[in-house]
């Protein structure tokens, strides 16, 4: 091959070269990185928590909270949610794959507080000590009746599920489990509920201005050990 035809072929691989990375950079959406907080709109608590009552029947209760929020963000937004997969939140069922840890609602909201919100642990503060707080669940959807009611005490999916049970098994005078159908309503309740506290967070956040105190907690956690350990606190 002569030196013309060499430097010919030589630009020919140069531009499909360049075309190339141009069309790996396009399909790999190399972007500059998306900023958080994400804009934020103002949204409704009550259609929210419908949506999170009917989500939870898909995929459970972190991807319910999380779901249900996003998707209403991704119609009203729209720009930088449309490419969140929901579904990324499906391991949180279940205190997280099953294990009972942190509560899978709480676990979809906080998600959602860190994409829209400066102020996200602050936000969480409040969320988490309203759950373990408030007697649960208040959501009831139409045409069916209100549920027995409990207060966790706690953010951990087993202890919140268990004091329900134990509740629900007076309420009901019958013995209620885990992996009752009972039970798994009262979770798609529970993740309305939250979803709906949620949203209500962020509206005051970001309309009215409201960023909510800190919860102030021992050295080592803001959650109360005791309550689960069950030991005096002078030990």
């Amino acid at each position: 091959m002569d030196r013309r035809k060499f430097l010919k072929e030589g630009v020919k691989l140069g531009v499909v070269a360049v075309a190339g990375f141009g069309l790996h950079s396009a399909v790999a959406g190399r972007k500059e990185p998306v900023k958080l907080p994400l804009p934020y709109v103002k949204l409704d608590p009550e259609k929210v928590a419908e949506r999170a009552y009917r989500y939870y029947k898909k995929h459970h209760c972190c991807y319910g909270v999380f779901a249900s929020i996003l998707d209403e963000l991704k119609e009203r937004v729209g720009g930088p949610y449309l490419g969140i997969p929901s579904e990324m939140m499906v391991y949180g069922s279940g205190g997280a794959g099953g294990w009972g840890t942190l509560c899978g609602t709480l676990n979809g909201a906080s998600a959602i507080f860190c994409l829209t919100a400066k102020d996200y642990k602050n936000l969480i503060d409040a969320l988490y000590d309203w759950y373990q707080k408030t007697a649960l669940p208040i959501y009831v959807p139409k045409g069916k009746k209100a549920f027995p009611q409990s207060v966790a005490h706690s953010p951990l999916c087993h202890m919140s599920v268990q004091r329900w049970c134990a509740s629900a098994t007076k309420f009901f005078k019958t013995p209620v489990l885990y992996n009752s159908k009972k039970r798994s309503e009262r979770c798609a309740r529970l993740t309305a509920d939250v979803a709906r506290k949620a949203v209500e967070l962020l509206n005051d956040y970001h309309f009215k201005l409201v960023v909510p105190a800190k919860v102030k907690g021992s050295e080592k956690t803001k959650m109360e050990c005791n309550i689960c350990h069950e030991i005096s606190k002078k030990t």
